[in-house]
């Protein structure tokens, strides 16, 4: 009988262990993990922390699920507009901790990447934010304990979570940009607009998508660009000018923001905007209490420069796109960690 019990027992054995075989199940990998995508939480951030600016070095790898390589609107390093062909060195980046929320590093280049990135006209307004991040996500992802983790290019939730006035008001009033977060600015009778911009939140156009969202992942968007033929008056407000100054005064975190804006270059924010005014009122706007008539909308994607956060415009609703409306920047590649896989 208790032959009988051992040689069942024998057999079970062998049965689970063909059985772990053919699935994989409890076996050891070397092999990376699929892509991490790590949500950092704003509202967790640690405004304090004393993490901020530490170095970290970390490997980079080639991101080889990042597939579209052509952006109309979108010329990268090397005079092409394959995002394949860029020439880029995989291995260790010098990186630091630009925020921290309970579990997780937000990390930063040092610097903004050497490579630039050319955005024209109306497609560079429907494909930027993805190419952008698509360039990040394909050179600049990093390999921790043999899991992946994506890059993107820096927007402007991980840059307003520093303020300490976040509100409407300081950028309306205080910056002088009254026309902020709001509708109802008429312009020109020439009303053209990027196609893309019909789908984002306050188009009036029933859109739903944030202006650092893309709505399809990393996938191009070559549906160029509408008319209305009436006017402007339900487009939406997104931008506002503010000087390094200005914005260093109003950042809870003095290390991150060197670290954001004391680079010495200009480069991009994957976040679009659409403005009416480009600057705050002058000395007599303000007398009079009124803006002179803007003559048009302008759509265009966030950047840094040595002096300000600012928009490069990209297309105008006062007449068709120029195609020779165009600039020449690098990108500033983020990528969220889990704190677990990194000593500081």
């Amino acid at each position: 009988m208790k032959k009988k019990v051992l040689n069942i027992s024998l057999i079970i054995t062998l049965l689970v262990s063909m059985l772990t075989i053919l699935t994989g199940c409890g076996s050891k990998t070397t092999t990376s993990e699929s892509n991490s995508n790590i949500e950092f939480d704003y509202s967790k951030i640690n405004v304090n922390s004393e993490n901020i600016g530490k170095n970290v070095d970390l490997q980079t790898v080639l991101n080889e699920d990042i597939k579209p390589s052509l952006y109309e609107g979108i010329t990268f390093t090397g005079d092409t507009n394959d995002l394949n062909e860029a020439d880029i060195k995989i291995g260790n980046s010098n990186w630091v901790v630009l925020a921290e929320d309970d579990n997780n590093y937000m990390l930063t280049t040092v610097k903004p990447t050497s490579d630039t990135i050319r955005l024209q006209s109306v497609d560079g307004y429907n494909n930027g934010v993805q190419a952008l991040n698509a360039y990040c996500a394909k050179y600049y992802t990093v390999e921790v304990n043999g899991k992946k983790y994506v890059a993107r290019n820096i927007n402007m939730d991980d840059i307003e979570m520093y303020y300490k006035d976040k509100s409407d008001s300081w950028k309306q009033d205080t910056l002088g940009f009254e026309n902020y977060n709001k509708t109802g600015v008429e312009a020109t009778g020439y009303q053209y607009y990027p196609s893309l911009y019909a789908m984002e939140n306050g188009s009036g156009m029933d859109g739903k998508l944030g202006t650092s969202e893309t709505p399809n992942g990393y996938e191009h968007y070559n549906n160029n660009y509408k008319s209305d033929g009436t006017s402007t008056k339900e487009y939406l407000d997104t931008y506002y000018y503010v000087s390094t100054n200005d914005i260093k005064e109003n950042f809870t975190n003095l290390e991150a923001y060197n670290i954001i804006f004391e680079t010495g270059k200009t480069y991009y924010v994957a976040t679009r905007t659409v403005s009416f005014y480009d600057r705050k009122m002058n000395a007599y706007e303000v007398e009079e209490g009124s803006r002179y008539q803007a003559n048009c909308a302008r759509f265009g994607i966030r950047a840094i420069t040595n002096e300000a956060l600012q928009q490069f415009t990209l297309m105008k609703s006062n007449s068709k796109p120029d195609t020779f409306n165009k600039y020449m920047y690098p990108t500033r590649p983020v990528v969220v960690v889990p704190k677990s896989e990194i000593q500081l």
